[in-house]
């Protein structure tokens, strides 16, 4: 008889829980907090019903369909001490963009020849495909093949404002997978939150809050978690993380061991606040790295949802505090109020440098012994959807 461990109950282990379950399979999620969500609770956007696809099938799985927002596709660009406002996902949106010169914006279009070019090995729920194209970093294919500017103005902060890192520790793969969808990117949110999505998903399920892991070892055909016995183990923690538990790296082969040591994260910040008014008309602005700020987005809810009048302020780095944060963001709105608390996220979003996807690649095609199973964002990008996709294949796996 199946019984399944699940490590982890952030939202890849409450995913693969609920499917679980719903295929009559026994589950518990050990969760070493009292309350489950992981890192959910820190992320904003749902990037289109495209590549969210499975993401939106467990929306409407859990009846929460009616809780969807869909977002007005206006974004702000904080440049030279202003914030300029555009359409997202347009022609004319990008060619509005500040700090783009003539000679930069007719090369815009050379970036739908370059996803033409490559489309054959782009798959957003499958990078692994793309592995031919995990040779450079996102800095160095942008600048050889458009410029400085696209890349300070373009691809810069697409990937430090939804990453919280550079483009210069970033694969090209990642970029590309993702800007395949950008031309017609419909954004969306749920309201509450998508920890809305962690809270629903935690009331379906089994889940043993305040109960860290400390000991997995093998029992004949199955496992014993904690000295209880289990026919499988799903880790769905992150993956920096795998290995602290004791017995695991006894069970894993030294190619496993290696990929998991690899497991690095960027460390991000974010401080939220309530305002009396929504302070810009756009869902969130994108701070540039070249304007030399902490700050690397601004959300603001209250634009997309009248019911919630937070100002989200974010950025990323191993040295970010509260205080640069709040210093930075009264550049940009002079209107917004000290004395809030912030949050620190040390294990932010999974990194993703040249190189990383043909590691993946290799960990996704190794056998290992029979009922250890894996899930998690640093297995397919640094994404909502790639914790539910590979949350998926993990109960599929069972």
């Amino acid at each position: 008889m199946k019984k399944v461990a699940i490590v982890g109950g952030g939202l890849a282990g409450l995913t693969c829980a609920f499917m679980l379950q719903r295929k009559g399979i026994a589950n518990v999620v050990f969760e070493s907090s009292a309350g489950a969500g992981g890192r959910c609770a820190a992320a904003t956007y749902l990037l289109g019903r495209e590549p969210y696809s499975n993401t939106f099938g467990l929306i409407e799985s859990l009846g929460l369909s009616r809780a969807v927002i869909e977002i007005p596709p206006v974004a702000g660009q904080f440049y030279k001490g202003h914030v300029y406002r555009h359409r997202v996902s347009s022609a004319t949106g990008l060619l509005r963009f500040k700090g783009l010169n003539i000679a930069d914006k007719a090369l815009l279009s050379r970036m739908a020849y370059l996803l033409v070019r490559y489309g054959s090995k782009l798959d957003f729920h499958r990078p692994e495909a793309g592995v031919d194209l995990d040779d450079e970093s996102v800095a160095t294919f942008v600048k050889r093949e458009l410029s400085q500017n696209i890349l300070n103005y373009v691809a810069g902060p697409l990937i430090s404002t939804l990453f919280f890192y550079g483009s210069e520790e970033t694969s090209k793969l990642l970029y590309l997978n993702l800007a395949n969808y950008m031309h017609n990117t419909r954004i969306s949110t749920l309201r509450g939150g998508l920890r809305a999505l962690t809270h629903a998903l935690a009331g379906k399920v089994r889940v043993d809050g305040e109960t860290p892991v400390t000991r997995i070892v093998a029992d004949g055909p199955g496992y014993l978690v904690n000295d209880r016995a289990f026919s499988h183990v799903v880790f769905a923690l992150p993956g920096n993380a795998v290995l602290s538990i004791r017995g695991v790296k006894e069970m894993l082969s030294v190619e496993d061991v290696a990929f998991f040591e690899g497991c690095r994260y960027g460390r991000a910040v974010s401080i939220s606040l309530e305002t009396e008014e929504v302070l810009d008309r756009c869902y969130g602005v994108a701070v540039p790295r070249v304007e030399k700020s902490r700050v690397a987005t601004v959300v603001h809810h209250g634009f997309f949802d009248p019911a919630d009048r937070r100002v989200t302020i974010i950025g990323g780095g191993d040295d970010v505090s509260v205080e640069d944060l709040l210093k930075d963001a009264r550049r940009i709105y002079p209107r917004i109020q000290a004395g809030q608390s912030g949050h620190e996220w040390p294990v932010a979003m999974p990194k993703f440098p040249p190189g990383r996807f043909r590691e993946i690649s290799g960990f996704l095609n190794r056998k290992r012994r029979s009922g250890l199973l894996f899930c998690g964002d640093y297995l397919m990008g640094p994404f909502v959807e790639a914790a539910v996709t590979t949350a998926l294949k993990a109960s599929e796996g069972v």
